[in-house]
């Protein structure tokens, strides 16, 4: 009987929680798009098809940095204009 050599690949990053805490604390609209990925990616992985799990791993991920970006810099912007209104004077 011939030997079968099975190959064990590792399943994708989900970010899932990565992309939970981005939607809660940076920028809510993109942090939506990482969730959904992250969850598409979830999903991908419990079907077995890693090719698509692999694909949206990446997407989850790059749409969780563009949220962290947004999200750094708007909350930058909000503090220096509310700095410039005299919101943290005393």
């Amino acid at each position: 009987m011939d030997e079968v050599e099975v190959v064990a690949v590792a399943a994708p990053r989900t970010y899932l929680w990565w992309a939970v805490a981005a939607t809660a604390l940076c920028f809510f609209p993109f942090g939506i798009v990482a969730l959904i990925f992250a969850m598409k990616t979830m999903s991908a992985v419990d079907r077995g098809d890693l090719d698509a799990a692999s694909k949206s791993s990446r997407l989850a991920r790059r749409w969780l940095k563009i949220t962290v970006i947004l999200g750094v810099v708007i909350n930058g912007l909000i503090l220096v204009i509310f700095g410039f209104m005299g919101a943290f004077s005393s």
